[in-house]
């Protein structure tokens, strides 16, 4: 990354300010003509996609009372709660099954405001209404799962397309920074050339005067004046 840098195609926060690097860059940015530059390349940006949210579970709250699951349901009261009967059949613990049953039968025989049936009848639309319950949770699951199934799918589809136009920008930058190389080696070369050239011409045209100079001398020679 850092011969990009050199050439002037990306920034690095920790590069010095170079006045090189940045003639360099400018010129790139410009658009100016350059030599060997027949494809424009337009300026890195790397491109980070927004995020995608992922769904979480919703209508799931843990320890929700009974009593409002009951009431969604619209259950109605009974004589005798299931939840009653099922205090009275803890009272009775120590008893054994049988006697348990006695022991509750005998008190729906003693009082005529209720009957068993009730609290059966209520202890199953309850089961019911607690089944739904269920059904409900994990409908919600398997739709938040499904929700995050997707999300995830498309968010790594937008990682892949982020992916690929990066390796393409780089592939670009690349081919751009392998020119400017091969740009900056021929005009070194040519520069090379030219100094060389211009020695050597410097040198014949010097020895092609020296030979005048010594042809002129001669005439000094014979007819000047001696020195005094």
């Amino acid at each position: 990354m850092r011969a990009l840098h050199k050439v002037g195609l990306i920034e690095l926060d920790d590069v010095p300010n170079d006045p090189q690097v940045a003639e360099t860059k400018s010129l790139i940015n410009t658009g100016d003509d350059v030599p060997g530059r027949d494809v424009p390349i337009e300026p890195f940006t790397l491109e980070i996609p927004a995020q995608i949210p992922v769904p979480v579970a919703e209508g799931v709250t843990e320890q929700r009372p009974l009593e409002e699951i009951y009431s969604a349901f619209n259950i109605p009261p009974s004589p005798f709660a299931a939840e009653k009967l099922l205090k009275v059949l803890d009272g009775l613990l120590a008893l054994d099954a049988n006697t348990r049953k006695a022991a509750v039968l005998a008190l729906d025989a003693a009082d005529e405001s209720w009957t068993i049936d009730d609290s059966v009848a209520d202890a199953t639309i309850k089961v019911q209404a607690l089944e739904k319950a269920k059904q409900q949770i994990m409908a919600a699951v398997a739709s938040a799962e499904q929700a995050t199934q997707q999300a995830i799918i498309e968010r790594e589809q937008v990682l892949q397309e982020s992916v690929a136009r990066i390796r393409q920008q780089m592939t670009d930058l690349e081919a751009l920074m392998e020119r400017e190389l091969a740009r900056a080696a021929n005009e070194k070369a040519e520069s090379e050339h030219q100094a060389r050239a211009t020695r050597e011409a410097a040198e014949r045209e010097t020895a092609r005067l020296q030979v005048e100079i010594g042809r002129l001398e001669e005439i000094r020679r014979i007819f000047g004046t001696p020195a005094a």
